[in-house]
């Protein structure tokens, strides 16, 4: 989808000439207009491998016109590699040396010509290339033309990383392998490094070369990786049964972190075996008790007083003042807050609990001071402290400097030119190369004003970010811009959610980034993944889209609100609930819904999921923001997060709602 922004008259005639002038006639707009479909057209034809067309004076001249070039030369070389195309290949790379347009047609090229054993290009052209694939061919291209020297050395490190390596790594480990380079006690150490990574399905692919009797104890290891609740079961009954101990080790915190309370119960057997040392038993009890912390076990407490003091790293130390906060017993938080190391104690998070610790155990005169130290910092834990205050929320928003001028001249340099076409032809990873590039080197000032263009520009993504790398926190206008306002006003209405709820959402999971995909295939500005789209598009008697349909705003906006809206009716209305399910989904949090009512920045704060965690709490402060930015009153974080019912309430509720409806 082509978006119609004009640009300015420095711009476009950059573009056309290359060259800087003052103004162009307005029809000079359209012209470009028509020169970005005509690349776009052509670009198609390229994927779509259909003929090429004659291609005109005008878009030779287009600034994408090498993105056009090097896609063909990418075609050409999947289906007919030769000489010929190769030294076309070769004059274009050094045409655009360090040019973002050239990196993927080089990747393809050198990988084309390690195929084809054309070592005389390769070699010489690959020296600085990281990509696992042709580190693999460089080692291989050394072998076939016999520059040995270091060789085995090289591929002793490659093959000694403890991941699994592509089959261009073949001839190398080979030749290794008949030199009797890969001896036992190297295969053991590759064995052992892919296990103490949390790999065990690598580690077996690895211990085909050793012997069985040297294999056991290692497969076991993995054993114990894969199903730690069975090999530990096991591992139990038979105290004699000698293990590594970072075999046990790992193998218990993985079981903790998946079943707190099988590990609880394995712990006294555990501990009892003749073969464990204090270090070790140090390392179960510190697992034992985080799991209990993440499962919310009220036996978490007493697990975290057994911790001995050596093994009280961060993770503990955080995560016994959470067990304590979630079991109401804020004398113990307090003590444990107390004991923080100073790093942590001073960052606004536990700065905030131990204000609520001490108004817990000493009154709120006394924490009120100590709420005041954090009450006038722009973050979910300063608002929470105002909150308890009963004053207003201080954003701190003043507009960072506006230089129309500084923007003119970074319009005008060539990786912003062909970004910004870029952008607008919907090519948005090549965009963001092309303004990574243009802005390789520059200064906070400079990142500024780049913020300032690209927001003029409507490309959000790189305003936000680029104001972000620049340490420019408090342009709140541009931090939160309001884009694609009809999508959202529409999904607003559809699942009648306030706009800034579905514009902070937005803003944290795509940063509206329409064509944003996730590893987890999360597609669109409101990253919903395409099965649970077309569930919640028949649950709102809509269309269901295809997966790409996903990347249009107004089925992205609509869908994306109408899941938080289920989400938000499933839990009473609770957001925190709702962010939460919306994050890491509905069974995540079934799992963790309290017994009885809790106040919701406790429940927040317990959240096992560090990435849930910050996403809730990022999306309130968001929030926040987007009520000033349209000058509302402030929303309330006790409004906004009432207290979290129990799991059984939470379930009845909904349940009345659905017969309701």
């Amino acid at each position: 989808m082509f978006r119609s922004l004009i640009l300015s008259s420095a711009m476009l005639l950059a573009m056309l000439t290359g060259h800087q002038a003052a103004a162009l006639p307005p029809a000079s707009h359209g012209r470009v207009t028509a020169l970005r479909l005509t690349f776009s057209t052509a670009m198609n034809r390229v994927r779509s491998s259909q003929p090429d067309l004659t291609d005109s004076p005008a878009l030779k001249a287009y600034p994408l016109y090498g993105y056009l070039v090097a896609a063909r030369l990418r075609r050409d070389l999947s289906a007919a590699p030769g000489n010929d195309l190769d030294a076309q290949i070769d004059a274009f790379l050094q045409a655009h040396v360090h040019e973002p347009v050239a990196r993927r047609l080089r990747d393809e090229w050198l990988a084309s010509l390690a195929r084809r054993a054309r070592w005389d290009w390769f070699l010489p052209r690959s020296a600085d290339s990281s990509a696992p694939v042709l580190v693999c061919d460089r080692l291989a291209g050394r072998l076939a033309t016999g520059d040995t020297l270091g060789l085995a050395a090289a591929g002793l490190a490659q093959w000694l990383l403890p991941q699994r390596q592509p089959p261009e790594c073949g001839p190398i480990f080979s030749w290794l392998r008949l030199a009797g380079a890969l001896t036992q006690d190297l295969v053991e150490s590759r064995v052992r490094a892919a296990l103490a990574a949390g790999r065990p399905g690598l580690a077996r692919e690895f211990l085909g070369d050793l012997p069985a009797d040297r294999a056991a104890p290692l497969l076991f290891w993995a054993d114990l990786l894969d199903a730690p609740k069975a090999a530990l079961a096991a591992l139990a009954g038979e105290p004699a049964h000698s293990v590594p101990p970072e075999a046990l080790a790992a193998a218990f915190e993985r079981l903790s972190h998946r079943d707190g309370t099988a590990a609880a119960d394995l712990l006294p057997r555990l501990l009892s075996r003749p073969q464990t040392t204090p270090a070790l038993r140090a390392q179960l009890l510190q697992s034992a008790a985080l799991g209990a912390a993440y499962d919310h076990d009220p036996a978490a407490i007493t697990a975290f007083a057994q911790v001995p003091p050596e093994a009280v790293d961060d993770r503990v130390a955080q995560w016994r003042v959470r067990a304590a906060l979630w079991s109401g017993d804020y004398g113990r938080a307090r003590i444990w807050l107390e004991r923080l190391p100073p790093g942590l104690a001073a960052l606004p998070r536990w700065q905030y609990w131990y204000a609520r610790a001490v108004a817990a155990t000493s009154g709120d005169a006394a924490a009120k001071p100590l709420y005041a130290e954090i009450a006038r910092m722009r973050d979910y834990y300063g608002y929470l402290a105002a909150d308890r205050l009963h004053r207003r929320f201080h954003l701190h928003a003043r507009p960072s400097p506006n230089d129309a001028a500084a923007q003119r001249t970074l319009a005008a340099r060539a990786p912003l030119v062909r970004a910004h076409e870029l952008f607008e032809c919907s090519m948005l990873d090549e965009a963001t190369a092309e303004w990574t590039a243009g802005l390789a080197g520059a200064d906070p000032a400079l990142e500024i004003q780049a913020a300032h263009l690209a927001a003029r520009w409507g490309w959000y993504t790189a305003a936000i970010g680029t104001l972000a790398r620049s340490g420019e926190w408090d342009d709140l206008r541009l931090r939160y811009p309001r884009p694609y306002r009809a999508a959202v006003m529409a999904a607003h209405r559809f699942a009648r959610l306030p706009a800034d709820w579905i514009l902070a959402v937005m803003r944290q999971e795509s940063m509206f980034r329409p064509d944003a995909v996730s590893p987890a295939d999360a597609r669109g500005l409101m990253q919903m993944q395409p099965a649970t789209a077309a569930t919640v598009a028949r649950r709102w008697h809509q269309r269901a889209p295809t997966p790409d349909g996903l990347f249009d705003p107004k089925v992205a906006a609509r869908l994306g609100a109408a899941y938080l809206r289920d989400l938000l009716d499933r839990y009473g209305g609770q957001l925190a609930l709702g962010l939460a399910a919306y994050n890491a989904g509905p069974k995540s949090v079934a799992r963790w819904l309290p017994a009885k009512p809790m106040d919701a920045d406790v429940w927040i704060e317990n959240i096992p999921y560090g990435e849930t965690r910050a996403y809730v709490e990022h999306i309130i402060e968001h929030i926040v923001a987007y009520a000033w930015t349209r000058g509302a009153p402030q929303p309330r974080l006790s409004r906004l997060l009432p207290r979290v019912e129990p799991a059984a309430a939470s379930i009845t509720a909904h349940l009345e709602r659905e017969r309701e409806k």
